[in-house]
C-alpha cells in the first residue's frame, strides 16, 4: 500500500504538470491518424478527375516554381490514389512553410498557401513540435517521456492483483460523481496504458532519432551535396525518376525530395522488399549529371536501421491497416480525455479537503 500511495502521489505531480500539454498532443494526434482522409473533406479540390495520362512530373515543379519563384522547393509528395493532387512542400525565404496542391493532369494549383491555409498540415507541426522548432520538439520529447512515467506509474497504482483483475476494470455508478469518474479515469488509463506507453515511447523515439542511430549503430540515410555550377542546366526531374525505377523496378511513385539548392534529387519508390507499409527505395542523383550518389533501400537495411525506419510507421498506426489507426484514434481520444479528468479530480478532491479544513 505504500508504495501504491507513492506511485499515485508521482503521478499526480507529473500529470497536473504536463496535462495541458498531454491534452494538446492527444487531441492533434488524433487528427493526424487520418489527415488525407480529413484533408480531403475539408479542401474537396484535392479530388480531381482522372485522365488517361498524367503530365510530367518536371512540368507540375516549373509550374510551382513560377508560382513561388523566391521560395526554395523542398518536397513533392505523389498521391496514391489515381484522384489525388501532388502536394509540393517549399520554404519561403524567411522560412515559412509553402503548400501547393496541383492537378497532376492539366498542371493546375488547385489550392497554395501557408499553413493558415492548410489546417492539418498546421495541426501536424503543432503536434510535433508546437509551432515552435526545435525546441518545441525537445518540449514534445520531454512530455513524451512524462507519459511514460505516467502510463507506468498508473498501472502501478491501478494493478489489483490477479485474482481480482476484472474489478480492476469495474467502474462505480452507484457512488458519487467523483466516484463514478474516479474509477472510470483509473479503468480507462488501465485500459489504454499499453497503446499509450507504446504510442508514448516511438514519439520519444523519433524526437531524437539522431542520438538513437548512434546509439544502435544504425546507419543513417545518405545527405550528399553537390557544389553550384551556374551556368550548367540541371536535368529533367522525370528522367533521374526512370533511372531509378531502372534500378529498383516498377514502382509507385511515393515522393521526390530537393536538397543541397536543388541540386541533389532524392527519388523515393515504394519498397517491395519489405512488409513496412511506408517502406520506400530512395535513389540520390546529382541533378547536373544524372551520377547515383547513393541508395537507401528501407527492405534491406540491418536490423538496427529498420528498427528506427519502423518508429514513424508504429506511431502513426499505419503498420496494422486500418484496425490500429482505429485503436491509435480511441488511445488519442481516451489520453485527451484524461489529460482533462485528472487535473478535474484532483481540483475536487482538493477543494474538498480545503472546505473540511475550514469547517
Amino acid at each position: 500500500m505504500i508504495a501504491k500511495a507513492r506511485w499515485l502521489k508521482w503521478h499526480r505531480r507529473v500529470g497536473l504538470a504536463v496535462a495541458a500539454l498531454l491534452f494538446v498532443q492527444a487531441s492533434t494526434g488524433v487528427t493526424m491518424v487520418f489527415r488525407d482522409a480529413i484533408d480531403r473533406v475539408i479542401h474537396p479540390e484535392l479530388t480531381v478527375t482522372p485522365m488517361p495520362a498524367r503530365l510530367p512530373v518536371q512540368t507540375l515543379v516549373d509550374t510551382v516554381r513560377r508560382a513561388h519563384p523566391k521560395a526554395t522547393l523542398t518536397r513533392a509528395e505523389f498521391p496514391a490514389s489515381s484522384d489525388g493532387t501532388v502536394l509540393f512542400k517549399l520554404k519561403s525565404p524567411t522560412g515559412a512553410q509553402i503548400l501547393t496542391a496541383v492537378n497532376p493532369y492539366d498542371g493546375r494549383i488547385v489550392r497554395d498557401g501557408g499553413l493558415g491555409r492548410w489546417p492539418t498540415e498546421w495541426l501536424f507541426n503543432v503536434h510535433e513540435q508546437l509551432l515552435a522548432g526545435p525546441v518545441g520538439e525537445t518540449i514534445v520529447g520531454c512530455e513524451g517521456l512524462c507519459l511514460i512515467f505516467l502510463a507506468i506509474a498508473g498501472t502501478m497504482t491501478w494493478w489489483p492483483g490477479r485474482k481480482r483483475l476484472r474489478q480492476g476494470f469495474r467502474v462505480k455508478l452507484d457512488g458519487s460523481n467523483e466516484v463514478r469518474w474516479r474509477t472510470l479515469h483509473r479503468a480507462v488509463g488501465a485500459g489504454v496504458a499499453v497503446f499509450a506507453l507504446l504510442s508514448a515511447t516511438t514519439g520519444v523515439l523519433m524526437v531524437w532519432k539522431p542520438t538513437v542511430r548512434t546509439v544502435i549503430g544504425a546507419p543513417d540515410r545518405p545527405a550528399p551535396k553537390v557544389a553550384k555550377q551556374p551556368a550548367r542546366p540541371l536535368l529533367p526531374v522525370d528522367q533521374l525518376i526512370a533511372k531509378a525505377e531502372r534500378a529498383y523496378g516498377p514502382a509507385p511513385l511515393e515522393q521526390v525530395r530537393f536538397s543541397s539548392g536543388g541540386r541533389v534529387i532524392a527519388v523515393f519508390l515504394h519498397s517491395r522488399r519489405t512488409i513496412q507499409p511506408d517502406g520506400t527505395a530512395q535513389a540520390y542523383y546529382d541533378d547536373y549529371t544524372g551520377a547515383e550518389l547513393g541508395r537507401y533501400d528501407t527492405g534491406a537495411l540491418p536490423a538496427s536501421a529498420t528498427f528506427v525506419e519502423w518508429l514513424y510507421t508504429v506511431h502513426t498506426g499505419l503498420w496494422g491497416g486500418i484496425v490500429t489507426r482505429l485503436i491509435l484514434l480511441c488511445t488519442g481520444v481516451v489520453l485527451a480525455g484524461l489529460a482533462f479528468t485528472g487535473p478535474w479530480l484532483w481540483y475536487v478532491r482538493t477543494f474538498r479537503k480545503r472546505r473540511r479544513s475550514r469547517t
